[in-house]
């Protein structure tokens, strides 16, 4: 095998290497956002069913109810705008455009942090309601 041969092994390689990293990137990222939509889904269900079984007894539970509903709605719209300006990004890196991601990092932020407020909303809603019922 002459040494053009190998160079041309080589280049090849690290070609399939390459695109081997940023389809596994691309497809982790994806699943994040997919797994963010289905646990925001299933929260908003379980929030449905404390809320329909306990009851609201203050208003400020009232409250809690509704940053929770309202966290986990916001971060099911972020993926999906995630999901539809994703093609367009992939659109512009393929012609070789420049691509500014700054609002696809922000949606991507927002997801997140309003998941995890999400989250906080309903630990602190179980709680009041585990409270509550232990005081019944």
């Amino acid at each position: 095998m002459s040494r053009l041969d190998n160079d041309m092994l080589r280049n090849e390689k690290e070609v399939a290497y390459y695109s081997a990293l940023i389809s596994a990137w691309i497809e982790a990222r994806m699943e994040r956002d997919k797994s963010l939509i289905m646990l925001s889904a299933g929260g908003i269900g379980l929030l449905i069913t404390i809320l329909s079984t306990v009851g609201v007894n203050q208003r400020w539970v009232l409250w809690l109810y509704a940053c929770a509903f309202i966290s986990f709605l916001v971060s099911i719209f972020s993926c999906l705008m995630i999901f539809n300006r994703n093609p367009k990004v992939i659109e512009d890196v393929l012609e070789n455009k420049s691509v500014e991601n700054h609002r696809l990092a922000r949606l991507d932020t927002i997801a997140l942090s309003s998941f995890l407020s999400g989250i906080l909303f309903s630990i602190s809603i179980g709680v009041v309601a585990g409270v509550a019922q232990f005081n019944r």
